[in-house]
């Protein structure tokens, strides 16, 4: 009885919840929180937004954590990179040596600075339970959590925030009514870590709240590094077709930047913007996308379901069925040959592998080349176990040192895949997908050898593409027109803080005493086409089609 009081009482906390503003007064012109039916609240449109400037700008987020693998890597306070875990070239990060906390010995901090911040703003009451685990860190989630207990529970979360962070749709009454589940574990772990007067009813309030809400922490260009909440982005209603994404701006790529003299007051206060994939109407819902896009719509119906509990009924899902049951219609068998295409391709895809790859990523590699038939299908090689395939040869690829395979499933990737799944050419997803597929050129061109990469391993490279048909005179012609292609899709975007990076790549290139004369301008581009074609096994028709699709 008293946890169904409870449970009664949180969803009342809720509901009065709703009440609270969470548009910013700054955009108060801009934006506005509404009902949209069957849908609950979203937040809409008041005029129309141009797809080349961001429309809102939000603070570092008090509810966040990093993925373990990362905080070796990461300074625990701005968030800066200081190496990749790949071995690809250091652009996009801070060359420079992490100081570790001598309490828990888990966060580190590119300086002094930074850790002295940390220390008075939360860490030396993370820096007690981290202690306390050692080497059991809880999930990234928990942690996320946990900190907004240590803090709520010392009075350093203000009022304002504290409800629009419990006013969010928990689907608490949904998830309780499962019973006893690891989330109700996880509150009571949090409260003992914690030592937290907080009840546990609260804190799986906060973990139900996180789970539902929370999205990926990001960096400007290499991906998610963990998980954070931000009320706003908590409102924003899912589409597998989205109009807006998550933008990490370049100037937080700095050590120490948000309190850097050289960036405006307004620019130190920026950790993230939400920015326009396309020109957005006036009275138009802004829409994100809560799942990974490159799976079959069964797959992201189930997720949606799982996680979110709605039946996703956006144009791209009704679309992609519709595809779905035509190319069944039309060739009967192919979807099931797919299938089982896709399920002896995965089984032959190692777990890991040793440098230089060896037979197994060899095999995996070859039956990547035998899904030649399905390509004139994009129904079947845009979604599901295509592009997590071909993701997995790539990372595969580069922890072994086999660049050539890295590059042939990431040009895979970005001639196929991405100009299907992707709305407005610059999504967060495409611009990592165009910064690899441009360290992976690179890497093999020599003009940044990569650390712990010796000339004979360039040089294997070299002549496994060449069997393929690409020689290095095509590379260096396609690094150029990726380069033109990134430029152009950050140019038009409200990204464009990341046309730097790609000047100093642009740079690089011309600086590079690798080549010696610049022959990839030399080498026609009947030819370097052709080479690409041959190497990816595209039929004449399709590699138009992807020409054109990509705009390169």
């Amino acid at each position: 009885m008293d946890e169904m009081d409870s449970l009664l009482d949180s969803l009342l906390e809720q509901r009065k919840g709703t009440s609270v503003s969470y548009i910013d007064d700054r955009y108060a012109n801009v934006l506005r929180l509404e009902k949209v039916p069957s849908k609950g609240e979203g937040v809409t449109t008041l005029k129309a937004l141009p797809v080349t400037e961001p429309i809102c700008s939000l603070k570092y987020p008090t509810m966040m954590a990093m993925d373990p693998e990362f905080l070796p890597t990461t300074c625990y306070h701005c968030l800066v990179i200081t190496s990749n875990p790949l071995p690809l070239p250091g652009y996009g990060y801070t060359s420079m040596d992490l100081k570790t906390c001598n309490g828990c010995h888990i966060a580190r901090f590119c300086g002094r600075d930074c850790q002295v911040k940390s220390w008075h703003a939360y860490h030396k009451y993370e820096c007690k339970v981290f202690k306390k685990v050692q080497n059991n860190l809880p999930s990234s989630m928990m942690r996320a959590v946990l900190r907004m207990v240590l803090l709520k529970d010392r009075g350093l979360v203000s009022d304002e925030e504290w409800d629009r962070v419990i006013g969010l749709d928990s689907h608490e009454q949904i998830l309780a009514g499962r019973g006893r589940s690891n989330l109700t574990d996880m509150a009571e772990t949090i409260k003992h870590l914690a030592t937290s007067g907080m009840s546990v009813t609260m804190i799986q309030r906060l973990i139900f709240i996180m789970k539902s809400n929370a999205n990926e922490l990001p960096t400007p260009i290499y991906g998610g590094i963990g998980v954070m909440l931000d009320p706003l982005i908590g409102k924003l209603n899912h589409s597998c077709e989205p109009n807006i994404s998550i933008h990490r701006p370049q100037h937080t790529m700095a050590s120490g930047w948000m309190d850097s003299t050289n960036l405006s007051e307004h620019e130190r206060k920026t950790f993230i913007q939400i920015i326009p994939l396309r020109e957005i109407k006036e009275g138009e819902e802004l829409l994100n996308c809560y799942i990974v896009p490159t799976v079959a719509v069964e797959a992201r119906r189930a997720k949606l379901m799982e996680d979110y509990f709605f039946h996703c009924e956006c144009g791209k899902c009704q679309c992609d069925v519709k595809a779905a049951a035509q190319l069944i219609e039309s060739h009967p068998d192919l979807s099931a040959q797919f299938g089982q295409w896709a399920q002896k391709t995965i089984r032959s895809v190692p777990q890991q592998v040793k440098k230089q790859g060896g037979n197994s990523l060899s095999k995996a590699m070859a039956a990547m080349d035998h899904s030649e038939r399905f390509l004139e299908h994009p129904t079947l090689y845009t979604t599901g176990d295509y592009p997590q395939i071909a993701m997995r040869l790539t990372l595969l690829g580069l922890q072994s040192q086999a660049f050539d395979i890295a590059l042939i499933n990431m040009l895979w990737v970005y001639f196929l895949v991405n100009p299907q799944r992707f709305v407005g050419g610059h999504t967060p997803t495409e611009i990592y997908t165009i910064f690899l597929l441009l360290d992976i050129l690179d890497g093999i061109l020599r003009i940044s050898m990569p650390p712990g990469v010796e000339t004979v391993d360039a040089e294997k490279w070299s002549k496994n593409l060449t069997t393929r048909g690409l020689t290095l005179d095509d590379l260096l012609h396609w690094r150029d027109r990726i380069c033109s292609d990134l430029e152009r899709r950050l140019a038009g975007s409200a990204a464009k803080d990341l046309l730097s990076l790609v000047e100093k790549r642009k740079e690089k290139r011309r600086v590079s005493p690798a080549q010696g004369k610049d022959k990839a301008q030399e080498q026609s581009m009947t030819n370097a086409e052709a080479g690409m074609r041959s190497a990816l096994r595209l039929k004449e028709p399709l590699w138009k089609l992807a020409l054109h699709e990509t705009g390169c």
